[in-house]
């Protein structure tokens, strides 16, 4: 599992924003420049990359989550911090496979939480969870996901939060069908909803 902080940017994030992208069918002459890099480990944007023949640095195999460790199955340089596992050099080389901006293929997830004195728990249901391109925002009021899983499909929930808590005592897991937020709340009462009704469509039981 990995803390959250308290800081408005991205925690559980990728090396560059936007990478739920459709690999695009055009030519490297049509692929826009703010097209990026498909290949997990590399996140390369193209407007970045001056020479066609730039090589790219990613991870062939697929990322582990064992017993407190993370790693590329490629590799396999165990590492307890998500942040670490992040900045993991690919171990292998080859061409950029570059996504298409234009098409994402954003998606309704099935999710829920519940409750214990000191917690909320939230958790979102998807299958083959890519956690290298997830993102986590957690402020004391507002949480922010964007899930990557399956075929390039990507789930996002952002609401404000019905409760306090303290992101620095909060952390989330990833597994391949689901990503849990478990989030230590600052008072000790309960919750009747997860969102603010400051928001539309609260999350009850």
């Amino acid at each position: 599992a990995s803390d959250i902080t308290q800081s408005t940017e991205a925690v559980v994030s990728t090396q560059s924003t936007g990478n739920n992208l459709v690999v695009s069918d055009k030519t490297a002459e049509e692929v826009t420049k703010q097209a990026i890099c498909q290949r997990k480990g590399c996140g390369k944007a193209k407007v970045d990359v001056e020479n066609e023949d730039d090589t790219c640095e990613h991870h062939p195999g697929c990322p582990i989550f064992h017993e407190g460790m993370k790693y590329w199955s490629c590799c396999k340089k165990k590492t307890t911090e998500f942040t670490d596992f992040l900045k993991q050099k690919g171990c292998a080389s080859g061409t950029h496979l570059w996504g298409d901006p234009s098409q994402k293929k954003e998606v309704q997830c099935r999710y829920d939480w519940h409750q214990t004195g000191d917690s909320v728990n939230f958790t979102v249901y998807a299958k083959k969870v890519k956690p290298e391109l997830c993102t986590v925002n957690c402020s004391a009021v507002k949480l922010h996901l964007e899930i990557h899983f399956g075929d390039d499909q990507v789930f996002t929930f952002d609401k404000i939060l019905a409760g306090i808590i303290e992101p620095e005592k909060s952390k989330v897991t990833f597994s391949a069908t689901k990503v849990e937020v478990n989030m230590r709340k600052a008072e000790f009462v309960a919750c009747r909803a997860l969102s603010s009704s400051r928001r539309n469509d609260l999350v009850t039981q």
